[in-house]
């Protein structure tokens, strides 16, 4: 029995870790995920902390020079005006970064209550429709294929519609890499550009949204583990880090090779799914 549920965390963990890069939704299919494998952790939140951090620190890790380099031309730029001209466009990248997550922040402190009390009563419809949603967007950016444009500077347009974009991923099912690349691809992008920009706006709203989750413990959210949970959440969390670095590895080629309208048919047969374990 301890091996089986050894088995159903660290699945969990590849679930959220493959679905959070691919555009078919991670909390959507984590919520499905724990329906079959019977597994409740709804009144856990340290759970869902623990395997959203093995994706974040796997995107730190991939991007991590990158990151490193904008840190660091932010603060030149700032208090060194003689080199200001040499990390403009490093600054100026962050700037996009921070107008492309304001969006999904403020709809996640006006709404994170009413979307939570949603999904604890009728989770699996909500994830039905989401993932209908996510099936749309990406049939409908399925008819620019294929994604052979070479433009990397994404606009100030560019950078709204991505955090708009954003924002409505909160939605249990909706895919957040699904909806933000589609964005930026559908305004004629490379798909470089437009994944590597969805991929970096990630670290920050993941970041925020584990911060809340953290608010929601101190206001006396309840914790629960016994002593075996702790491997079992260890598994889940390096399930997360190993599948997501998997999924990355993958998504770059599946973008250019054409093969979204695949992701757009599983999200209808994932949403039809769904919506039928509810009704059952």
């Amino acid at each position: 029995m301890a091996f089986i549920e050894a088995l159903k965390y660290l699945f969990l963990g590849i679930v959220q870790g493959v679905t959070e890069v691919l555009p078919i939704s991670s909390s959507g299919h984590v919520e499905i995920s724990r329906y079959i494998l019977k597994i409740d952790f709804a009144d856990n939140i340290l759970f869902l902390i623990i395997v959203n951090t093995g994706s974040l620190f796997t995107f730190i890790f991939l991007y991590r020079e990158r990151l490193l380099r904008l840190i660091t031309s932010f603060f030149v730029y700032i208090f060194n005006k003689a080199k200001r001209d040499s990390v403009k466009s490093d600054f100026v990248y962050i700037l996009k970064i921070i107008v492309a997550i304001i969006p999904a922040g403020l709809v996640g402190l006006i709404l994170e209550d009413t979307i939570n009390d949603i999904l604890s009563t009728h989770g699996l419809l909500l994830v039905g429709i989401g993932l209908l949603l996510t099936a749309t967007v990406l049939y409908y950016i399925t008819r620019e294929e294929p994604f052979d444009s070479k433009r990397k500077n994404l606009s100030w347009t560019d950078i709204v519609l991505m955090g708009l974009a954003q924002s409505v991923a909160l939605i249990p099912g909706v895919s957040r890499s699904g909806m933000t690349s589609s964005a930026a691809l559908k305004r004629g992008n490379s798909v470089e550009s437009a994944l590597d920009f969805s991929f970096i706006i990630y670290i920050p709203v993941s970041i925020g949204s584990i911060l809340l989750m953290f608010i929601d413990i101190f206001r006396g959210e309840k914790v629960v583990y016994e002593n075996n949970q702790i491997f079992l959440y260890l598994l889940a969390f390096l399930g997360a880090m190993i599948a997501t670095y998997i999924a990355y590895n993958l998504i770059f080629n599946i973008f250019k090779s054409g093969k979204i309208k695949y992701f757009s048919y599983y999200c209808f047969g994932a949403s039809a799914f769904a919506i039928l374990l509810y009704i059952l």
